[in-house]
């Protein structure tokens, strides 16, 4: 059975969402980063930057919902929306699993997704030219400075959860932050994800749905805030921009690089005094090594398969057009 365009394009999205709700679990990996693989990263940005306009406003306030309905990209939306909700349903306690018993392989594959993704982001710079570069290093460092942030704890106010949202969902559509990490950084990671879970499978508590709900207020903010600014620099400076996403990329890199363990830091002048610090180490030449190389591999090989596909795809749709 031929299935029609309208179907192939919502399962397409829904795979979107899925593999970004996958992704934004993980502390370290983006959700965006999954967005631009998939080609979908301006599409959600215009679709976002759609509802938040003036336009759509005065659409509402007058009631006039045929509009609404062809101004706004809802199927898009939707499917993109139910893939994430599937995502977070289904693997988010199964990556989170992956993540502490198999730490090496998980990070490994995904190490191998962020670098695939810096091979394919790249060819959409027109020309690597010096503020390009400079973009590059700067968002780099910047992200490199973020990854590197000592966890703390900002309790759980309504004002703290809309921050957090705020700051959170920024980083989660932009490639190479983690809005999974920012919520570690803050100490909300295992407050915010544990509710998620709960709500997929409809155990929330009274105080997970009022948190929730702030965190779901301080998104909104945040996006309304965020994606004219962003559209606007896509407009304008595209090559600029996608310079410095790319530098997010580079930079969140070794905050998944498997080969690497915690030590604990002692001040001398202190003995009271201990921090955590992470120790990066070389590669491994053994067989777990070559394991830890298959799965970064893995990883390598499904972000540049999506890549060919998609061009077949839009060759394929350019003939047709022709």
């Amino acid at each position: 059975m031929k299935l029609s365009k309208n179907i192939k394009n919502d399962i397409f999205n829904f795979l979107v969402g899925f593999f970004m709700g996958s992704a934004n679990v993980i502390p370290g990996v983006s959700g965006g980063t999954m967005l631009f693989i998939m080609g979908a990263f301006g599409k959600l940005v215009n679709a976002l930057k759609t509802i938040g306009s003036l336009t759509t406003l005065k659409l509402l306030c007058k009631g006039d919902f045929n509009a609404l309905k062809e101004r706004i990209e809802w199927r898009f939306l939707f499917m993109l929306t139910l893939g994430m909700l599937v995502a977070f349903a289904t693997l988010a306690k199964l990556i989170v699993y992956m993540l502490n018993e198999h730490t090496q392989l998980t990070r490994a594959f995904f190490f191998g997704l962020i670098a695939a993704s810096i091979i394919t982001v790249n060819h959409q710079i027109k020309k690597w030219n010096p503020q390009a570069f400079i973009s590059l290093i700067v968002a780099a460092i910047a992200a490199f400075g973020v990854i590197s942030l000592v966890p703390v704890n900002t309790g759980d106010a309504w004002y703290t959860m809309i921050f957090c949202g705020a700051i959170s969902i920024i980083a989660m559509i932009l490639p190479g932050l983690s809005g999974s990490f920012l919520l570690l950084v803050l100490g909300q990671y295992d407050r915010v994800w544990t509710a998620v879970s709960n709500m997929a499978h409809f155990k929330l508590h009274g105080n997970e749905i009022a948190m929730l709900l702030f965190l779901a207020i301080g998104c909104v903010l945040g996006l309304g805030c965020f994606v004219h600014a962003l559209n606007y620099l896509m407009e304008k400076h595209a090559n600029v921009t996608v310079a410095a996403l790319i530098g997010f990329m580079v930079g969140s890199l070794p905050k998944i690089w498997p080969f690497q363990h915690n030590a604990v830091s002692i001040d001398l002048q202190r003995s009271d005094l201990a921090a955590l610090k992470v120790v990066y180490d070389m590669p491994e030449f053994n067989l777990n090594g070559f394991y830890v190389l298959l799965c970064a591999l893995a990883g390598l090989a499904l972000v540049l398969g999506i890549e060919i596909y998609a061009k077949y795809q839009q060759n394929k749709q350019q003939s047709n057009e022709e």
